[in-house]
């Protein structure tokens, strides 16, 4: 099986769930914390040429299209971007799709964006060193990569070997909500793939992805490798309207769930 094939099967058979919980607002995290995250660290894009690596059913692609960016989007899945590019033509604004492997952009000209991101999708690209080299080869000088993730430190239900090897410690309160203790985790700095179970009820089915554990480490050193520095960093919080609608979510006020990095493509010295 070539690099990518099992996640390409996986997001398929998730796709029509996935379609849903994201256009119905079911997708509160994103809404209340990763979503606004990735926004405030892209910054103004009007006018600008902009990738999204890792698209889903396009939504983020949406919003900056109606931004003023012009948006290119990709991900592995064809019933997601099938579902992305129903969507474009119900409302046309001016987004290519392409359905592909993130480590494999050949249909894009090198040096032709200015902004690059990936949102929540890294951590679940299998060749996410050739995705920042690809990156890398399609950005200007001067490009920025913006990559929003679930943060490595404290990752929820890893499983090491069949066994579970972070999570959260909880107990239940006597009115039988719960109580999010603190954030546990060992083998850290082993690099590992493991299924990750969408199963809440907030999902029309469940359905099972595969799920990478790098450290934070390993992401550095490649972008560093592929003439990155990084320029921006955050840990982001939910907002307050969020931790209100949701109260679980304020164990984030303690742990960060996630983590925010831009990436500056440093201009290659001349000879």
């Amino acid at each position: 099986m070539k690099s990518g094939e099992g996640n390409r099967e996986q997001w398929n058979k998730a796709a029509e769930s996935w379609v849903e919980f994201v256009r119905s607002g079911q997708n509160y995290y994103s809404e209340h914390l990763n979503g606004p995250a990735l926004i405030q660290m892209m910054g103004n894009v009007k006018g600008m040429k902009v990738l999204d690596i890792g698209c889903g059913e396009g939504s983020f692609a949406r919003f900056f299209a109606k931004a003023g960016a012009k948006v290119t989007a990709i991900d592995i899945s064809e019933a997601l971007i099938q579902a992305a590019i129903a969507e474009e033509e119900r409302h046309p604004l001016g987004i290519t799709y392409y359905a592909t492997d993130a480590a494999d952009l050949h249909m894009l000209q090198s040096q032709n964006f200015d902004v690059t991101y990936c949102y929540m999708a890294i951590m679940d690209i299998h060749d996410y060193a050739g995705t920042i080299a690809e990156i890398a080869r399609i950005l200007k000088p001067k490009g920025r990569l913006v990559i929003v993730l679930a943060h490595p430190c404290f990752s929820l239900w890893r499983v090491l070997n069949g066994k579970q090897v972070s999570g959260w410690k909880t107990r239940t309160r006597r009115d039988g909500t719960k109580e999010y203790l603190y954030n546990w985790t060992s083998n850290y700095l082993q690099s590992h793939s493991y299924p990750f179970e969408w199963k809440h009820n907030r999902l029309t089915y469940p359905f099972t992805t595969t799920g990478y554990h790098r450290p934070l480490s390993a992401y550095v050193k490649t972008l560093t490798t592929h003439g990155f520095a990084i320029t921006q960093l955050d840990e982001p919080q939910p907002t307050e309207d969020g931790v209100k609608a949701h109260p679980p979510m304020a164990k984030h006020y303690k742990i960060p769930h996630s983590i925010a990095i831009e990436a500056t493509k440093i201009p290659a010295k001349r000879r």
